[in-house]
């Protein structure tokens, strides 16, 4: 594969905080918050390939009482000074998020973020996540919450619309009016699975609306970024500021450090990549976890061309019960035995 060229977003980004307190990213291009994928060793691990700005955790679900300092640590590992990792919190109304975010703080989270866009029907039948979408006067409240109760910048991350994208301006408008210091918009409405086209166009109307506000706050586009070279497209038909990626990281890790202008992997150095996710992953979770971990990995893995011309054994490591055995194919990689 050829090189990719370096994109605008390798320039450092920066959001500002209520009280003037300033974070700096070293590009825009994000890690984005995914739940039962983005945890802190699957985050180490593709910061450590390099070209990842910023990540956030996996969202934490406030609801009848405030996250303890325990939790959010959890969530969110050991601090970073080279990639700042937000703690993404999901909540139908601002009740228990001010003593949340006292507890993130506590254990070093540089910023926080607001989850307004997770689609799926467990959350969005309490009035959380997008359901919210149709609530932007509720929506807005919360940011403000946030934003009131502590000096860390405050971002948001929403999607277009529960079914249309009619309120698309004003949910943007609330949210920067509220007093967030970033958001991103996913390029998908909220009853569109993954597996839908993410809309640009889309998110060309929310940077247009950003634009219109007397505060100008960064804006992150997310959705349908599959390929390395589809950053600096996202960026150049958008105009928006930075870009966030998420199951594509999961499809090659190296997605970042392509995007700003290293080479893809080799065979070898996805293989690689696999047994030290699954070693890491079971000091932590144990043998199972490290199974069921690395086979999620290996569904939607393509770094490398791992499975090229060989989805048949993508479906035998699938329906493998045995650690050992499926590290034995991706060792086997290694050192050029496919």
């Amino acid at each position: 594969m050829p090189v990719v060229s370096s994109v605008p977003a390798n320039s450092t980004l920066a959001i500002t905080g209520r009280t003037g307190r300033v974070l700096t990213f070293p590009n825009g291009v994000f890690l984005a918050p995914m739940e039962g994928v983005t945890d802190p060793v699957f985050r180490d691990l593709v910061i450590a390939l390099g070209g990842v700005g910023g990540a956030i955790t996996e969202f934490i679900r406030i609801s009848v009482s405030a996250m303890s300092a325990k939790v959010v640590k959890r969530y969110l590992g050991p601090p970073r000074d080279d990639t700042p990792v937000g703690v993404q919190f999901m909540a139908a109304d601002e009740q228990h998020l001010p003593a949340s975010i006292a507890a993130a703080e506590r254990v070093g989270a540089p910023w926080i973020d607001l989850n307004f866009g997770c689609p799926v029907p467990v959350v969005f039948n309490k009035c959380a996540g997008s359901a919210l979408l149709g609530k932007p006067e509720v929506l807005a409240r919360i940011v403000r919450a946030a934003v009131q109760s502590t000096s860390l910048p405050v971002s948001a991350k929403i999607r277009v619309g529960i079914d249309a994208p009619t309120r698309l301006r004003e949910i943007v408008a609330a949210v920067v009016e509220a007093g967030a210091a970033m958001l991103t918009v996913h390029a998908r409405l909220r009853c569109q699975p993954y597996t839908h086209p993410a809309t640009w166009e889309w998110l060309a109307i929310a940077r247009e609306e950003r634009d219109r506000q007397t505060r100008r706050i960064p804006l992150i586009g997310n959705g349908g970024v599959d390929e390395p070279s589809d950053v600096p497209r996202l960026l150049r038909e958008t105009g928006c500021d930075g870009v966030m990626i998420g199951r594509a990281a999961l499809a090659d890790p190296w997605i970042f450090a392509q995007a700003a202008g290293a080479s893809a992997p080799t065979l070898a150095q996805a293989a690689d990549f696999a047994l030290r996710y699954a070693a890491a992953v079971e000091a932590v979770r144990g043998r199972r976890g490290s199974l069921a971990k690395l086979k999620q990995l290996v569904r939607y893995y393509r770094a490398g061309g791992i499975f090229a011309d060989a989805e048949d054994q993508r479906t035998q490591l699938l329906r493998c019960a045995d650690l050992d055995a499926v590290r034995a194919w991706f060792t086997a990689r290694t050192q050029g035995m496919a």
